[in-house]
């Protein structure tokens, strides 16, 4: 229904304000009807100035995922919503990057969504109720309401409406602990929008900002004015932006309060002013779309099932929950235990049930790594973390390692240095620049484990060679019994040589780097057995045969304890490298286990107490695994031709692994901190460009953010004046009123955004 166009629009809130045009223009593919040429591109500008405005952007993100506007008068329902594809925090760097599926275990909130309207003369009216919504001490509830009496239009991309949030402490309560504001403004001939939001976030301390943006109703002049404002006990702290545009130039003011703006103070040393171009913008991609490269149709994974169960045993199917490759995601996931039934949804009448399934869990995941190999003269520019004990005596939490080169990097020899340290701070992972870098010693034959987002995991380097080595990973899920594959048998026997897990992991054995391993082996015939089966005692679990006993983290053992007790491993743990009998018969000692002319299928164990650690699948009534399609992985070599903006600086020739899951989830783009401390991407690539085997993928991007490039002394024209629609300071209505949460018995009719 149109009613519901302007929320899609106002999305593009940035890109209004900003751009010339919110249209951004690809060349077509085969022709205008395939899934590419009609694929819609979303463009936002990122300034710090916007930053209340990008917030509008994430929120309206965000129940954008709610496809109300198709639900209208058909009754309170039921969606699952992907919060981490509306509010981004990069996380690469986190020690769970160690894990294969730390990044890509789903994960989401359950919302409730009521959409009326009387007549289509009449207001829409979208009620929202969010029971749960973050984690830990920051989760709360949270009520939305929309009132739109007027649809976007050519003239008009944000409509009239206005919307409503409120948080709680939980989805019962009536006492709001804050909330904000979204509003169109009624000005002739102008078009705009105001924002508020006031959240304390605890007895001491209040966070505000707000935003008030007026343009013409072309879009081509206007003006906006921000602040964010946060005050703890008697300090206050605030950032107060005025913002006049015209078709090619931007200007900015800042100051620490409004008054002290200098449009709006005698003394202009006490703000600062900069001149922007809006038409020039550096751009980062944040997702990107798959397509056949001879049809343009979408390449489509069937990417896992959404199912029902019951959650306390009172045989009342009241919990939803969600499974595919990386994992399981489940409301009271504690409680879905291993032979636990589950329904999946039916694809033909969501209101009648579907096929059950057995839950199947394991205390670890067996990876497979296909080997490939990497010319170090391909490395440079690439970022590696780099695990190792002397970190925290830095208070860093790991090492940022790079291949560094005597003729341009002025060291004194080629070879891996650290160059940063990294650690987790409050809004993600922080790097902090060595003064110089600090070179990695490395004896004969001795192996440098390192890991990388760029190249898809664990990244391991052989003092001597002149390559390093990655793998491409695949879980194994116990579905591998057919004729030829690794559990054809039944089971396997796997051998170690290098880290390899002495047992059942305690405490004790968590203590330091290399605690939880036996002793490095000097000869093949000190070589240590473990078994993998998919039946028996310990089902789709490695057990070390000497003691018969699973690589698990033993029972009692907390993530919390673990942290307190400084372990190195309270994210989890991998093995070393496990063969086959037909590749140990290859090696002539421990460390060709590492040489990829030998080795080029290997085994890894990850085992710990994330479920991000841990294998779960689903049986069906014969006992047959259920599959889900794997992400589409590829290597990739960048070049100044394939960059959007055709120069690929360092990582021009540098070759990443990419995967693709689906719908915009594409994987492997290494990210870098600007100036701001934000995580962008490394290289963006252009539309168009073809990759994967024989160039049988397209890519083309889906949402793209641009910065605009600086234009000094161009904005001369340009004059900044009281705004026309005041900056709120409050709000002049909430969510309060729309009543108690509907019950829903139905499945979910929206996961991420997508019908189901």
């Amino acid at each position: 229904m149109k009613n519901l166009n302007n929320i899609r629009a106002t999305k593009n809130i940035l890109a209004a304000l900003i751009a010339s045009s919110s249209t951004y223009a690809i060349a077509d593919i085969q022709n205008p009807d395939t899934d590419y040429s009609k694929a819609p591109q979303n463009y936002h500008v990122w300034n710090e100035a916007l930053k209340p405005v990008d917030l509008v952007n994430s929120i309206l993100c965000f129940t954008g995922q709610l496809k109300a506007n198709e639900f209208i008068n058909k009754g309170p329902y039921l969606a699952l919503a992907d919060e981490a594809a509306c509010f981004k925090e990069n996380n690469s760097n986190s020690e769970s990057a160690q894990s294969s599926g730390a990044n890509n275990t789903p994960s989401y909130t359950k919302i409730y969504v009521d959409a009326t309207r009387a007549s289509v003369n009449d207001p829409l009216i979208v009620k929202v109720w969010i029971p749960a919504m973050g984690e830990g001490e920051e989760q709360q509830s949270i009520k939305f309401k929309s009132y739109i009496t007027k649809g976007a239009s050519k003239e008009n991309p944000f409509g009239s409406f206005t919307f409503n949030y409120n948080f709680y402490e939980n989805i019962e309560s009536t006492e709001a602990l804050g909330g904000g504001e979204i509003k169109t403004i009624d000005i002739p001939e102008k078009i705009g929008f105001t924002f508020y939001e006031k959240e304390s976030e605890d007895e001491n301390r209040t966070s505000e900002k707000g935003a008030s943006v007026v343009m013409s109703s072309d879009r081509s002049t206007g003006i906006a004015f921000t602040f964010n404002h946060q005050q703890e006990g008697e300090q206050e702290q605030g950032d107060y932006y005025g913002l006049a545009f015209n078709s090619a130039n931007v200007l900015t003011q800042k100051a620490e309060t409004y008054e002290l703006l200098p449009f709006n103070s005698q003394n202009s040393s006490t703000g600062t002013e900069a001149c922007l171009s809006r038409t020039e913008f550096d751009e980062s991609v944040w997702r990107y779309n798959l397509f056949d490269s001879n049809t343009g149709e979408s390449i489509k994974l069937n990417s896992g099932m959404s199912f029902r169960y019951d959650s306390n045993n009172d045989t009342v199917l009241d919990s939803y929950g969600h499974i595919g490759y990386w994992g399981l995601w489940a409301e009271h996931s504690e409680n879905l235990v291993n032979g636990a039934t589950i329904v999946a949804e039916n694809p033909d009448d969501h209101n009648l049930p579907g096929v059950s399934y057995t839950i199947s869990k394991a205390p670890g995941r067996l990876i497979k790594n296909t080997v490939e190999e990497l010319s170090i003269t391909n490395i440079q520019g690439v970022q590696f973390n780099y695990f190792y004990p002397d970190a925290m005596e830095f208070n860093f939490q790991s090492w940022i390692v790079e291949y560094l080169k005597v003729a341009e990097n002025n060291v004194s020899s080629d070879g891996f240095y650290k160059v940063a340290g990294s650690s987790n701070g409050e809004n993600g992972p922080m790097l902090t620049p060595l003064e110089a870098p600090i070179a990695i010693s490395m004896n004969q034959n001795e192996v440098l484990n390192m890991n990388s987002d760029q190249l898809g995991g664990p990244v391991k380097y052989k003092s001597g060679d002149n390559f390093i080595t990655f793998a491409k990973q695949e879980f194994i899920n116990g579905s591998e019994t057919a004729e030829g594959q690794l559990l054809a048998s039944g089971n396997i026997t796997l051998y170690c040589v290098d880290r390899c897990p002495v047992g059942t992991l305690e405490a004790e054995h968590l203590t330091s780097w290399n605690s939880p391993f036996s002793d490095p082996i000097q000869s093949l015939e000190n070589v240590r057995t473990f078994s993998f089966s998919t039946s028996g005692e310990n089902p789709l679990t490695l057990v070390r045969q000497s003691n018969s006993e699973p690589i698990r983290y033993a029972n009692g053992l907390t993530s919390e304890g673990l942290s307190e007790s400084n372990s190195p491993y309270s994210w989890g743990i991998r093995s070393g490298a496990l063969v086959t009998a037909d590749v140990l018969e290859t090696l002539s000692a421990p460390w060709d286990i590492y040489n990829p002319a030998k080795v080029t299928v290997f085994y890894e164990w990850e085992t710990g107490l994330n479920s991000f650690n841990q294998m779960v699948s689903v049986k069906d009534s014969n006992g047959k695994i259920q599959t889900f399609d794997k992400p589409i992985q590829f290597t990739y070599t960048h070049s100044d031709e394939k960059d959007r903006s055709e120069n690929a600086g360092i990582y021009d020739g540098k070759v990443t692994l990419l995967n693709y899951g689906g719908n915009g989830q594409l994987g492997g783009i290494p990210s870098t901190q600007d100036d701001d401390g934000r995580y962008v991407a490394g290289f963006t690539i252009a539309d168009g460009t073809l990759m994967g085997p024989d160039n049988k993928y397209v890519i083309k991007a889906q949402e793209i953010e641009g910065t605009m490039k600086p234009t000094p002394g161009q904005c001369s024209s340009l004059q900044l004046s009281a705004p026309p629609e005041p900056v709120p300071n409050e709000t002049t209505t909430n969510a309060s009123d729309i009543g108690e949460m509907p019950v829903v018995t139905g499945s979910p009719k929206v996961i991420a955004g997508v019908i189901q």
